[in-house]
């Protein structure tokens, strides 16, 4: 069986542990479900086959929602009219090879590089694939936010470069609201409580430093290599597949913490910088 070790940075210091559990804080993990959020059906097995190997190893329930059909990413020619099929096969065989039975990736389908007019939520016109008979990355992201249920959701961070990624995450986190609040109830029962989120990263560093490190032995990485390698028709992640393997089994993820605004956060900060300058109220 693989092996990992996990080290978490806290404000008490660094904790390094065997056990995902241990590391994420939390014994009910077998009971858990987490959500991936995938901005193109390749991001995951790049920034999160490790990880996503850990948690399916101590129980976590994986699932996986790619958002965009892959129809921009041919390498050839003769390849452009059937890219996306093309795609769609070597992501199941790539979850499959991690773990994740292809009954839990699911699709959002939005073209790939063309996310921009799906930004929020419109009505859906005659034609267009709706659901609930809207259209747009908010009304898809919380109708599966609702229907999932996850306890966690990770996603690309919002620095990579690509367009796709930087939308992605970003109507994710609102939707992350609006699926724990009471609008859109024809969209599904509303969460309890929002899900924790946590920042994958793919091409581009994360804007703050990580707080979990995973590290698994040789067998879990190169699982991990494998799933990767399916994607056959991706030829322009040769050279990350080989930056990747020169640094060796370690993936990082930050930690987000999901806070609704409040003055409360601020009132402090404001009154001990009055204090020392001898400020008073006016």
């Amino acid at each position: 069986m693989a092996q990992f070790q996990f080290t978490r940075l806290t404000d008490r210091g660094a904790q390094r542990t065997h056990c995902l559990a241990e590391a994420m804080d939390a014994e009910d993990l077998p009971r858990q479900t987490w959500l991936f959020v995938s901005p193109h059906d390749d991001d995951l097995c790049i920034g999160a086959g490790l990880f996503m190997q850990a948690a399916i190893r101590e129980g976590v329930t994986v699932q996986v929602l790619i958002v965009t059909d892959g129809c921009m990413g041919y390498c050839h020619l003769e390849d452009r009219d059937r890219i996306v099929e093309i795609r769609r096969q070597e992501t199941y065989k790539s979850f499959d090879i991690l773990g994740v039975p292809q009954d839990h990736v699911h699709y959002v389908g939005y073209p790939d590089g063309g996310l921009v007019p799906y930004i929020g939520r419109r009505k859906a016109q005659s034609g267009e694939d709706a659901i609930a008979g809207y259209i747009g990355l908010q009304n898809a992201f919380t109708y599966h936010l609702r229907r999932i249920r996850p306890a966690r959701v990770y996603v690309p961070t919002h620095t990579d470069l690509h367009p796709d990624h930087r939308i992605t995450h970003s109507e994710l986190m609102i939707s992350v609201f609006h699926a724990a609040g009471a609008i859109w109830p024809e969209l599904g029962e509303p969460l309890e409580k929002p899900p924790s989120v946590g920042e994958l990263a793919v091409y581009c560093d994360f804007v703050d430093l990580p707080n979990l490190e995973i590290v698994s032995d040789d067998e879990a990485f190169q699982i991990k290599l494998r799933s990767i390698a399916v994607y056959k028709s991706q030829v322009q992640i040769e050279r990350l597949v080989e930056s990747l393997r020169r640094a060796g089994p370690y993936e990082y993820v930050r930690e987000s913490e999901f806070r609704l605004f409040t003055p409360d956060t601020y009132k402090p900060f404001f009154a001990s910088h009055a204090a020392v300058n001898g400020g008073t109220p006016g």
